[in-house]
């Protein structure tokens, strides 16, 4: 309104010096025989524009001034009335998100991140999974339930076998969480598949691989192309049909488990026992996945890179990799993948390839007192004990892997973890009591390569 009310000043301004140039114009004009521009009927003629003009001006003027008087009463109207205080409302806890039957995708989605920088725990992981199932709008439901304070209280009391003393709102929290084998699932910020993977995680593979996720089902799907191949084709010429070889590509996932013992006494005895528990098995399920990610052999566990690929480049000499072997498996590994790949392999292969010289004169150098280089003829180099390391000089040993391991699929089931609490272990051979209780834990994961033609692999010559 005030913007408006100030053009029409500025509009008002303009016409009013037009015009007074006008008036200032009339009060010169004369007749000059002399002049044939300046004769008696030109201007008289050149007058009564003038006039008419003026009298233009003089109504636009007067309609623009009570325009603006009646914007300036309205403004000034409003600006008189008492304004009442802003208010913004706080944000609504989970729970009441989840009670309000109006509440959006976007504030499940809101509740479920302020969650989880409320536990001081980054949030990339769990965005990232939000914006890939932003459609599944039960999943994220399920873990906001599992996201609330009530939940994780009773979460607690379920871990150290004090379900007995759940209120009558942590049995309803905690029935959301209860799975059909009887386990509870775990509470969301405490989930290793959401948490443990956004960073810290000792598995190399991940990091660089390409991860997924699944939200129901046993079984990732996609495909895998090699291209179209274009041609150069003759004016007029009929094209060739460069349509590509569609395959499909499936990765399952498979159960992995963990178990955890505590006597009575440790139960009575440890502070934070429930947390120490939970801790154990992020790790242990890390250190799982790690080793199944290099070489896991498929048969109810993930398919290892090493294992995917089978067969691959032998080096020239036994038990020795060479400058030239290195530089067979870089050439071996297709363009369009090669700009995009990554070496892996075990750190005692590092070093030897660290050992391969020690001048200038050599294929390669180092100081002793540095680590292994992180750059191989310009690629990065990923180095984990998860890797191969035997050297049995029979067979063909697997050394090291080039390749893109965007071809390398990782599948998460984010949320699928839980844990069972058994009150009693029984001795296997008089199943009788023996004074322990345990944690039984289960979740669902699988990896494979997707696409064998992007890596290479580097096998020991057998000297057999």
């Amino acid at each position: 309104m005030a913007l408006y009310a100030d053009a029409l000043r500025e509009q008002v301004e303009a016409l009013e010096n037009e015009r007074a140039a006008l008036v200032e114009e009339l009060e010169t004009l004369a007749p000059d025989d002399t002049d044939p521009t300046r004769t008696a009927e030109l201007v008289e003629a050149r007058a009564t524009e003038i006039g008419a003009r003026g009298a233009e001006i003089i109504a636009d003027v007067a309609t623009k001034v009570a325009r603006i008087a009646e914007l300036d009463a309205i403004r000034k109207e409003r600006a008189e009335v008492p304004k009442s205080p802003n208010f913004i409302p706080s944000p609504k806890s989970a729970d009441e998100v989840l009670t309000d039957r109006s509440a959006g995708p976007a504030q499940v989605r809101d509740s479920l991140l302020r969650s989880v920088a409320d536990h001081d725990m980054d949030d990339s992981q769990m965005r990232t999974l939000l914006k890939r199932h932003r459609n599944d709008g039960a999943w994220q439901r399920n873990l906001l339930s599992r996201s609330t304070d009530v939940y994780a209280d009773a979460f607690q009391k379920y871990m150290l076998g004090r379900d007995m003393m759940l209120t009558e709102q942590e049995r309803a929290a905690v029935a959301v969480g209860t799975t059909t084998q009887g386990g509870l699932l775990v509470p969301t910020h405490l989930d290793p598949t959401i948490m443990l993977t956004s960073a810290g995680s000792s598995n190399a593979l991940r990091a660089i691989s390409r991860v997924v996720s699944l939200t129901t089902g046993n079984q990732w799907n996609g495909i895998t192309s090699a291209g179209v191949t274009a041609s150069w084709d003759a004016e007029l010429a009929a094209v060739s049909d460069d349509s590509p070889t569609v395959a499909a590509a499936a990765v399952p996932i498979y159960n992995g488990r963990a178990l955890i013992q505590a006597s009575y006494e440790a139960f009575e005895d440890i502070d934070g026992l429930a947390s120490d528990a939970l801790m154990l098995f992020a790790d242990a399920r890390d250190v799982l996945e790690g080793a199944a990610h290099c070489t896991g052999s498929g048969s109810a566990q993930p398919t290892g890179i090493f294992t995917a690929l089978g067969t691959g480049t032998a080096s020239t000499t036994a038990a020795t990799i060479g400058n030239v072997d290195l530089q067979a498996v870089k050439n071996a590994v297709p363009q369009r993948f090669r700009n995009r790949s990554t070496w892996v392999m075990n750190p005692i292969w590092g070093d030897a390839i660290a050992n391969l010289g020690t001048s200038l004169s050599n294929t390669y150098s180092r100081d002793i007192t540095q680590d292994n280089t992180k750059m191989l003829l310009g690629r990065p180099v990923v180095e984990t004990d998860d890797a191969p390391e035997v050297v049995t000089t029979t067979v063909l040993d697997d050394r090291l892997v080039l390749g893109d391991f965007s071809n390398y699929l990782i599948v998460d089931k984010p949320g699928s973890t839980s844990i069972e609490f058994i009150p009693n272990m029984v001795d296997a051979t008089t199943a009788l009591p023996i004074g322990v209780r345990a944690w039984f834990m289960h979740f669902r994961h699988g990896a494979d390569s997707v696409n064998d033609s992007a890596f290479v692999l580097l096998q020991d010559r057998t000297s057999a």
